[in-house]
This record gives C-alpha cells, sequence and structure tokens, in this order.
C-alpha cells in the first residue's frame, strides 16, 4: 500500500520492507520532509545481503533465457543500499544516504552511524536501520549449508532460542526496522514529543 506496483516491480522485496517500515516511522514522527529540511535529513538504511530474491531470479532467468532477457533494473534492484536510495527519492530527503553492510548487524549498525551524523553537525535528522529479505531458495540454502539454521524442525515452535545454552541455529525471518533520530532542538522546533 506504500508505493505504486510500477514503483513495487522495481524494488527487490527488502527494498519494499525497507520502505514500509520508514514510512511508518515518518508519519509516526509526524515528521514532514519540505525543500526547507530535505538538506538536513539523512536516510542510513541498510542490509546485509541486499536483493538476492532479485539477483536469484535472475540467475534462473539467464539460465533458461539467455543474457539479453535479463531485467535492466538487476543491478540497482540487487545492491544493498538500494533501500536507502529509494526512501531518498521517495521521499524527496537530500542529506547523506548510504548503507553500511555488516551482515547481521547492518541495521544496527546504520542507527550507530547515523547518530555520529547528527552528533558531529553533518544532519539533524536521519532516518535508520535495516530491512532484509532472504528468504528464497538460494538464502536458504547457503544459510543450511554452512549449518546456521535451526534443525528443529519436528518443533517449529522450540526452534527460535537464541540465548538458549541448547540452541543449534537461527531461523529465517525478513522484515523492516527504522527509527526516527534527530537532536532534542530539532524535536523541540518540531513541536513533537520524542
Amino acid at each position: 500500500p506504500h508505493v505504486s506496483k510500477k514503483q513495487a516491480r522495481r524494488m527487490d522485496r527488502y527494498v519494499q520492507l525497507g520502505v514500509a517500515a520508514t514510512l511508518e516511522a515518518v508519519e509516526h514522527a509526524q515528521l514532514n520532509i519540505t525543500a526547507e529540511n530535505a538538506e538536513n535529513i539523512a536516510v542510513i538504511v541498510s542490509s546485509g545481503i541486499g536483493g538476492i530474491i532479485t539477483l536469484s531470479e535472475q540467475i534462473s532467468v539467464l539460465d533458461s533465457k539467455g543474457p539479453s532477457r535479463i531485467s535492466p533494473f538487476l543491478v540497482p534492484m540487487m545492491l544493498p543500499d538500494m533501500a536507502s536510495g529509494q526512501i531518498s527519492m521517495l521521499l524527496g530527503a537530500k542529506g547523506p544516504n548510504f548503507a553500511t553492510v555488516s551482515a547481521c548487524s547492518s541495521g544496527a549498525d546504520s542507527i550507530g552511524v547515523a547518530l555520529d551524523l547528527i552528533r558531529s553537525g553533518r544532519t539533524e535528522i536521519a532516518l535508520a536501520g535495516g530491512s532484509e529479505a532472504a528468504i528464497c531458495p538460494i538464502g536458504i540454502a547457503g544459510f543450511n549449508s554452512c549449518k546456521a539454521l535451526s534443525r528443529r524442525n519436528a518443533e517449529p515452535h522450540k526452534a527460535s532460542r537464541p540465548f538458549d545454552a541448547d540452541r543449534d541455529g537461527f531461523v529465517m525471518g525478513e522484515g523492516g526496522a527504522v527509527l526516527v533520530l534527530e537532536t532534542m532542538e530539532s524535536a523541540i522546533n518540531r513541536g513533537i514529543t520524542p
């Protein structure tokens, strides 16, 4: 519901999840991006893997139909910084824009980088977080091959137990989470309660 069908077709699922999370965060924070504040709003939304679903689909196209049938959107859809880029274009945010890529901590690292940008005075407001969508055959096979996934398939309700001494791997999931970070002065000037 957040983007048109045409826009969604040009976004990998991880980008769609990042866009949805960002739009919800912006609405919740009552943030209105205008020509006056656009240069002061950073977007640091990351992904550890990026568009693996798109890449996987396009490898199948290459194998079955040849290189001339590859989507011209393959590269922009698979890059790990495209959530950040698409969000900036959609909202008109013109401050610093990039993604940290640090595996499972990419989204958390984005929040730390955004905080540093605010503390350094390079920006007043930052949209920061991460999104991931790697549930596809190659994503599951890759994590399974390196024995990172839980093997508790007979008891799925007991499979995800990251802090248990008997844990045996993680359970794949997907989603997006984005925060609106800003200086206290910015929040006061906007008349909102953090």
